[in-house]
């Protein structure tokens, strides 16, 4: 017996065209390689660039100026930065900088503006004073400047002084 043919709906026709187009532009922009991914940030945002590095060595891009670009060079390792500009005349990369940042990770006050990490400290115990309702507990007198300070014993020194265990919480 043959079977009645139905009659095609021209709405339903027009539906199932629409979303065959709507599932090629979405295949067209999740194949583009600049394009959205299902997880990336908006169009407009600037995309952070990578830190290329590992076994101690990391390379970071670098803007110094408008017009002027580089990159960074950091050896976790020997504790070194270092800080190279790319000369588009010469084609090259120059070496502009270099620092060891071994010591410079020790300093605890250097060339710190207003407020101080003492008044910052100060102004804290202040706080936890007045939520606790007591009276702030007075902060030890800073060393004069240009007093030498001590190094630190090695740990596990019997002939170091013991050190205050932390206030409890």
């Amino acid at each position: 017996m043959d079977q009645p043919r139905t009659k095609k709906n021209p709405i339903a026709v027009a539906l199932y065209v629409n979303a065959a187009l709507l599932a090629a532009v979405l295949v067209a922009l999740l194949a583009r390689a600049d394009g959205p991914t299902l997880v990336a940030p908006a169009f407009g945002q600037v995309q952070q660039p990578a830190i290329a590095g590992g076994a101690g060595l990391f390379v970071v891009p670098a803007q110094f100026s408008t017009n002027t670009w580089g990159c960074y060079l950091m050896d976790v390792d020997s504790q070194t930065l270092c800080a190279y500009q790319y000369v588009p005349g010469e084609r090259q990369l120059r070496l502009v900088a270099a620092r060891n940042f071994a010591y410079d990770r020790r300093l605890t006050n250097f060339n710190t503006g207003e407020p101080s990490p003492k008044e910052v400290q100060e102004l804290y115990n202040k706080q936890q004073a007045a939520a606790r309702g007591a009276s702030p507990a007075p902060t030890p007198a800073p060393a004069p400047q240009g007093a030498p300070v001590a190094p630190l014993p090695p740990a596990g020194d019997p002939t170091s002084p013991a050190t205050p265990a932390p206030p409890a919480r």
